[in-house]
């Protein structure tokens, strides 16, 4: 029997399944920057929605979830940023061009969405009262004010309301549409999100050689068992 080197067991069984192997090691990554802001935005918005519901006493949480809401905002600026900047790898799904644009599409209105909530919460904070979200700037909507109880207060709240369950949709067809990629497409959609798994699978592609994983690999001359 051949003789394997413990780190490559190890590595193998840390590996995603053979057939994404041969796609990672060619993989066209988006820059660690925007990977890491994509992560840092998802995690804000969890974040944002857990204490806008009011988990937590309710004036922690109203300051927790407008400060994870500001965060969303920082960050998406900083997304479009990188993406001007750094451009993002084309798609290398052979999907049709209807479907990229859809997909394009998909992309820009959820970016759009991730503005406006947190802008329109932004409003609403700033005419609550200063005292209620320490050391939030005010943007009174063009130095009028209101309170949450008059019409134009409610009709902000309520578009920021509005805003949050149009990105929770987005969001959801996001996801459903990279699990759709990675599981019936089988392309690297997902796979270049999540640099971890391309590590993994670069560490044991070097250290433990696919050819070794195919049953062909036996019928070679010179291969032993």
């Amino acid at each position: 029997m051949a003789f394997v080197k413990p780190h490559a067991i190890i590595a193998a069984q840390f590996t995603p399944p053979t057939h994404l192997i041969s796609m990672i090691r060619h993989l066209k990554r988006p820059n660690i920057a925007s990977v890491i802001a994509h992560w840092a935005a998802a995690l804000a918005i969890v974040l944002a929605l857990y204490f806008g519901y009011g988990n937590g006493p309710r004036q922690e949480a109203f300051v927790a979830h407008a400060y994870a809401g500001l965060t969303v905002l920082g960050l998406v600026v900083v997304r479009l940023f990188l993406r001007t900047l750094l451009p993002w790898p084309e798609e290398e799904s052979g999907g049709s061009r209807i479907s990229r644009l859809v997909a394009e599409g998909m992309h820009w209105t959820l970016y759009a969405s991730m503005l406006l909530t947190p802008l329109t919460g932004w409003i609403v904070a700033s005419e609550v009262g200063s005292s209620a979200v320490p050391r939030l700037p005010n943007i009174d909507r063009l130095g009028s004010s209101f309170s949450i109880g008059d019409p134009v207060g409610a009709m902000m709240y309520g578009v920021h309301v509005y805003f949050v369950w149009s990105l929770l949709a987005l969001i959801s067809l996001h996801v459903a549409a990279a699990l759709f990629h990675h599981f019936v497409f089988r392309d690297t959609i997902l796979v270049r999100m999540i640099p971890v798994l391309g590590q993994r699978a670069g560490l044991a592609s070097d250290s433990y050689p696919t050819a070794n994983l195919r049953p062909d690999r036996l019928k070679e001359p010179g291969a032993t068992s």
